[in-house]
């Protein structure tokens, strides 16, 4: 009778540990669907991260564009090869191998 009531007690322990691994690795609160959860937070909040970066650097630039004469200039000879009346633009062009 002792040892049924061991053999129940094992099989209670058993199946309980079971339905435990159950539950902890299967389904919406599962372990593994937190760790996924927590691995996507954190690749969010780097692309926020860099995002805020490019806000920052469009502002700047924004400002620049506004009321900066001299970054006007460059920008408009580095990219429309524009120059003053007095200056030449020579452009170096690649030679095709």
């Amino acid at each position: 009778m002792k040892q049924n009531r061991i053999k129940i007690g094992r099989w209670i322990l058993i199946t309980c540990a079971v339905a435990l691994l159950y539950f902890l690795l299967s389904g919406p609160n599962s372990v593994i669907t937190l760790f996924r959860s927590h691995r996507e937070l954190k690749t969010i909040e780097t692309e926020i991260r860099q995002m805020h970066k490019n806000i920052d650097s469009l502002s700047v630039q924004i400002e620049k564009l506004k009321n900066d004469t001299a970054y006007l200039e460059k920008l408009a000879r580095e990219k429309l090869g524009m120059a003053k009346k007095d200056e030449r633009v020579y452009k170096f062009i690649e030679e095709k191998n």
